[in-house]
């Protein structure tokens, strides 16, 4: 089940991707180029593989875009090493795929619809990396941005990069956030048959933020006395990550800030490459906010650290998304705008292969 949360929610966040760059898809000189279908999948090991059908919007057609941009009537092709899969369809425009797929296989796609050119692409699903998670600590770091030292949660999290290949990545920060409560109870008063009657001395530790860190300091206070500690309802975030504090994360200079340009990172997916640590083992620093907790849910905050293994496909249609959102210089019509890649033959949008691992929980002891 929880395998199945992570895959959903990858798929959210990949399909937001690809909607998001829709917009951009154009060519001045083809204004009346007929529509093409907009075409997003992301094969995994996942069992089950989304696959998401649209349609672009001509340039000077915009007038129709409330007759629905998806596209309910596609056939679909989808094959693992060459052994074709049936296809379901959740809702219009949304189908998927059903079945294992492992690391090494290669899939291929191809769509069609009436009224449209069919398309067609490939991925392959790329190998696992571990990582591991080593620490979790508070630090003041200088923010260049803001001009002054801010606190963070610092997650240190560590993989090795694979020496002969050229790799894409992308990191992600998840939290679980609890409800929960605490107490302790210490010199009982026992009646006249020998049980508790009541107990001198309670600590209630209410169920607000940093009570978990009180809950921990209490217990080494007064290791005499009896603890109780519950956790009940949870819900899960992903905290943005700083990353002045990073530099596989951070790739740009001062320079390039003075220039307009900023390294944000679209829906929190953190995209980098071994271009500076191939065949290394390296650390990462990943600073969140010691706030990034969700309302109601603050009694105790645990941290995980994923990293997706992308395919070079994948890395550069969500860079081309990222270089959009940063150029603050063409959004304000002083550069031009780089147009968003694709590996969708007579199509848009993206077939992107990625394989996530994750660090154990580690849990934040401090307030």
């Amino acid at each position: 089940m929880k395998k199945k949360h992570l895959s959903t929610y990858v798929v959210a966040v990949f399909t937001i991707l690809s909607f998001y760059a829709c917009k951009d898809e154009f060519d001045i000189a083809n204004l009346n180029e007929p529509q093409k279908l907009n075409v997003s999948c992301y094969p995994s090991t996942a069992d089950t593989t989304w696959i998401r059908v649209g349609r672009t919007i001509p340039v000077g057609k915009h007038s129709h875009a409330d007759e629905g941009l998806t596209i309910g009537n596609a056939h679909i092709i989808y094959k693992v090493n060459d052994q074709q899969r049936e296809i379901a369809q959740q809702i219009p425009g949304l189908y998927y795929a059903s079945g294992p797929q492992k690391v090494g296989d290669i899939i291929t796609l191809e769509v069609t619809a009436e009224g449209f050119e069919g398309v067609k692409s490939e991925a392959i699903v790329p190998n696992v990396i571990p990582i591991r998670i080593d620490g979790l600590k508070r630090v003041s770091v200088y923010s260049h941005s803001q001009a002054r030292f801010e606190t963070y949660d610092q997650l240190t999290a560590t993989f090795s990069d694979p020496q002969e290949t050229t790799d894409y990545y992308a990191v992600r920060v998840r939290a679980i956030n609890y409800k929960g409560y605490a107490y302790g109870q210490a010199n009982p008063i026992y009646d006249e048959n020998g049980e508790i009657d009541y107990y001198q001395t309670r600590w209630s530790l209410g169920n607000g933020r940093g009570a978990y860190a009180d809950y921990l300091s209490h217990q080494e206070k007064y290791p005499e006395a009896e603890w109780h500690m519950e956790l009940q309802d949870s819900a899960y975030s992903y905290p943005i990550i700083n990353n002045e504090d990073e530099p596989l994360l951070n790739p740009i200079s001062e320079m390039d800030e003075n220039f307009g340009f900023d390294s944000d990172f679209f829906r929190e997916f953190y995209i980098f490459s071994d271009a500076s640590i191939n065949g290394q083992t390296y650390t990462l620093h990943l600073n969140v906010a010691t706030n990034a907790t969700v309302s109601h849910y603050e009694f105790l905050m645990r941290y995980q650290v994923q990293l997706y293994h992308i395919t070079p496909e994948l890395y550069r249609y969500v860079k081309a998304l990222n270089d959009v959102e940063n150029n603050e210089l063409a959004q304000s019509g002083f550069s031009l705008l780089t147009p968003t890649p694709s590996n969708i033959l007579n199509g848009v949008g993206i077939m992107g292969g990625y394989n996530v691992t994750e660090t154990e929980w580690i849990t934040k002891t401090y307030y």
